[in-house]
């Protein structure tokens, strides 16, 4: 279950310095408060302190960041000094394969003509394009799920049945695979893609009440077909793919485990897993504005 990420009309006075905090609180010039305007009218000792508000916030977001991540303070200030974004900005890409970077023109030519055999072809090549990857201690595997093919498959199957308009024309795209790019199948699936996406959100249960289901489907985790179509979307639009290892402005270091999209645009928020403190209870998944996370640097962010 998602928690929503605390509005700053909610917010109690001791958490506001902390969730106010801007990227370049981490690195580069000091920045006054947001909150309270400096001015020459108020007494300098009211300046002084009203001034130090955001380092002290810096400082706590440090030490929480250095206790989450057992390095010491002065480790944790570099990293989190050392070009983190504001996940509002730039994009990053599910990490590059190896082998698949080296596959031959007739490979990348099979590979596009799969990815252009709507439905269940196209839902083949995505799970081979993305595979499960460990999202490390307290997050466990992304993008997998034994079932994850089928719930492609059958995603598509009901979109393409309800919204016959979005489906691209065979032969159109037959010629596109020809060329051996998958991103030019991306590109002519995009709105057929992203409807997909926002199905996945109604839940397993939307799907399976639309279409005729083996016994072995009835009840299955779509996580990581979410996880998937994140990882796809992201692709042609700016955006950070799930595994993407972010830093709440609190300090505490996380983990984008999915995202959240309109019908148009990059990601309006993510589903983050906080890392915990030794001895805490298990994180649970919090829904927050792209704005209020930094990006770590060293991800391949574009």
């Amino acid at each position: 279950m998602l928690t929503p990420s605390v509005t700053r009309g909610q917010e109690a006075p001791t958490q506001r310095a902390e969730w106010m905090l801007p990227a370049s609180l981490f690195g580069g010039e000091r920045e006054a408060s947001p909150e309270v305007p400096m001015d020459d009218s108020q007494p300098p000792n009211d300046r002084h302190r009203r001034q130090s508000v955001p380092g002290r916030a810096r400082k706590r977001a440090i030490r929480l960041h250095a206790a989450c991540t057992g390095v010491s303070y002065t480790i944790a200030a570099r990293r989190l000094a050392a070009g983190t974004i504001n996940a509002d900005q730039g994009r990053t890409l599910y990490p590059a394969d190896a082998t698949r970077s080296r596959r031959t023109l007739a490979e990348r030519i099979a590979d596009a003509r799969l990815a252009a055999d709507l439905p269940h072809g196209r839902a083949a090549h995505l799970i081979e394009r993305f595979p499960p990857r460990d999202g490390g201690p307290g997050v466990g595997t992304l993008y997998g799920g034994s079932a994850r093919q089928d719930v492609l498959g059958q995603a598509y199957t009901l979109v393409v049945d309800e919204r016959p308009d979005l489906e691209p024309s065979a032969i159109d795209l037959a010629w596109q695979a020809e060329s051996g790019e998958e991103t030019v199948l991306d590109t002519a699936c995009a709105q057929l893609d992203r409807a997909v996406r926002l199905l996945l959100d109604e839940g397993w249960e939307r799907i399976a009440s639309a279409l005729p289901l083996s016994p072995q489907l009835l009840d299955v985790r779509i996580d990581g077909a979410r996880q998937i179509m994140d990882a796809l979307l992201v692709v042609s639009e700016d955006g950070h793919v799930p595994g993407t290892r972010v830093v709440m402005l609190s300090g505490r270091p996380a983990t984008i485990v999915g995202a959240k999209w309109a019908l148009t645009g990059p990601p309006i928020a993510y589903a983050v897993r906080p890392h915990g403190l030794a001895g805490e209870a298990p994180a649970v998944d919090v829904l927050v504005p792209p704005h209020e996370l930094l990006v770590l640097a060293g991800q391949g962010t574009e």
